[in-house]
């Protein structure tokens, strides 16, 4: 199975080493925000990038579906 990437990272880069992205990171606003309404930080990233943000486990499932 190759590796899905979704539309929405089309034409967008790595924040970090401007690879193509391949994942989207959001931050999750918590119930006790000061800030009423805002919207959520978004970074888009690479694998590997994706990898150190998540952990481990994130960055082998990563590395299994692009080999599968």
């Amino acid at each position: 199975m190759p590796h899905f990437v979704s539309a929405i990272c089309k034409g967008e880069f790595c924040s970090v080493c401007k690879s193509p992205a391949t994942h989207k990171v959001g931050e999750e606003i918590s119930y006790d925000d000061p800030l009423p309404n805002r919207h959520n930080l978004t970074a888009y990233v690479c694998c590997e990038h994706f990898g150190l943000i998540m952990g481990s486990l994130a960055k082998q499932l990563c590395a299994q579906i692009k080999t599968a």
